[in-house]
């Protein structure tokens, strides 16, 4: 595949070679975005976060190089993407990574640290050999662990700053996933992980983070740098109106994410497996992908076509199955510390109402707006009460789905997010 030429240059740029970036524009700045977990442009998923990040320093005049896994980490699959090629103004770049089957546990550890000394290894050998130039700033995401320490050689060698884009909490969210051992016990055996985690919250340029408690977390290990909170954002997507018949017909309720050990399926799918039982006009659908596929799949098959379990779904179809839907699920465990997960922006893009078991932010949004009900994780009966609010009340699903997407307008337009996301990274790096 050709480059895109970069845009923002002011002067007619050479020709650049096959896969390597057109010469640096003029008075612009290079930047490098490492995530590996965000699905890449051309494989048909929704874009997201660095996505939509790298098209708006791009659309500011800079040039971007995306550096990302060849692993799919949602899906679980080796990408079958070029291990460089450039799209709408950028390059990506892949970088070889050990597949895991799980979110959970020692393969997914050590998959991100060779990921990690892989990307430094790659990405050296780009500038010694002149592919690449060195970059002004790189920004990072955060997990995984691993990726500052190798991002300090680049700041060493070349005088590159780095941000750390702060979008989950580790190592504490991992401990909250692990077998039940005293926390004090996995604190020691992986001290190296809190000492990673620090480093790179207190030696950071500077600090961006997709809510205000993971900024307080980055600021408790000691981080005092320049900061800013810049939530999840996603492609809010065109919606015709709901017919009134469409209220009265079988409720129908939708889960879109990972089927893993942090998501509280088993109380959701036994709530819905019940009111099925008992006559209750529902049924649920079910997109993603996981370590709990077979149990998820063996369960919607056991209840029958109430459960529809679809796998998977790229960004067209997932689009369909949702305009059909009313109400969306956060089963999420008590115990995580995730602030707004990225199925809250899906769910209220597309106006519907959402059942919710996370507390935190999220439950303080569903609760300011008016556009869901909270449960108790691991409650199956505070589950299918939550259900049988919208069930019975029809008038209340009607006023939440409005409220909820006024409230995704609001808060979760994915492309002022970015923009004024962008912005901040160059105007915070200005004289620096």
């Amino acid at each position: 595949m050709k480059p895109v030429p970069l845009r923002g240059t002011i002067e007619p740029a050479p020709k650049a070679r096959l896969n390597e970036p057109a010469p640096r524009a003029i008075l612009s700045m290079l930047f490098w975005l490492n995530s590996p977990f965000d699905p890449l442009p051309l494989e048909g998923g929704r874009a997201l976060r660095y996505e939509l990040l790298a098209r708006a320093l791009s659309d500011l005049g800079h040039n971007v190089v995306w550096w990302s896994s060849d692993f799919h980490h949602l899906r679980k699959v080796k990408r079958s993407l070029d291990s460089v090629y450039a799209v709408d103004g950028y390059q990506v770049r892949l970088v070889p990574t050990l597949p895991y089957r799980s979110n959970v546990g020692v393969k997914r550890i050590v998959s991100h640290r060779r990921y990690a000394e892989k990307w430094r290894m790659l990405a050296d050998k780009a500038l010694i050999s002149g592919e690449l130039e060195s970059p002004d700033a790189i920004i990072l995401s955060m997990p995984p662990l691993g990726l500052f320490d190798a991002a300090e050689y680049f700041r060493k060698t070349y005088g590159s700053r780095i941000i750390v884009d702060v979008q989950d909490a580790w190592p504490e969210n991992f401990y909250a996933l692990m077998p039940r051992v005293p926390r004090l016990v996995l604190e020691r055996i992986f001290a190296t992980f809190e000492q990673s985690a620090r480093r790179a919250y207190v030696e950071a340029d500077r600090i961006s983070a997709v809510s205000a408690k993971y900024l307080k977390l980055a600021q408790s290990y000691g981080s005092e740098v320049p900061s800013q909170v810049f939530p999840l954002g996603g492609k809010l997507p065109e919606l015709e109106k709901k017919s009134e018949s469409a209220r009265e017909r079988t409720l129908r309720l939708i889960y879109v994410g990972n089927l893993g050990a942090s998501y509280d399926l088993r109380t959701m799918l036994e709530g819905v497996g019940k009111l099925i039982g008992s006559g209750c006009d529902i049924s649920l659908d079910i997109a993603g992908d996981g370590s709990e596929r077979k149990f998820v799949s063996s369960f919607a098959e056991r209840i029958g076509q109430r459960i529809c379990f679809h796998g998977y779904l790229d960004d067209k179809r997932l689009d369909a199955v949702m305009r059909q839907c009313d109400v969306g699920i956060i089963p999420m465990r008590s115990e995580m510390l995730v602030a707004v997960p990225n199925k809250l922006i899906d769910y209220s893009g597309y106006g519907l109402a959402v059942i919710n078991g996370l507390a935190s932010e999220t439950g303080e949004l569903l609760e300011s707006y008016g556009c869901g009900v909270n449960y108790e994780p691991g409650n199956v009966r505070s589950f299918t009460n939550a259900v049988c609010c919208y069930v019975t009340d029809r008038e209340m699903l009607k006023q939440h789905q409005l409220s909820a997407r006024r409230m995704a307008l609001k808060r979760f337009d994915a492309d002022k997010i970015s923009e004024t996301m962008a912005r901040w990274i160059v105007e915070s790096l200005k004289g620096v």
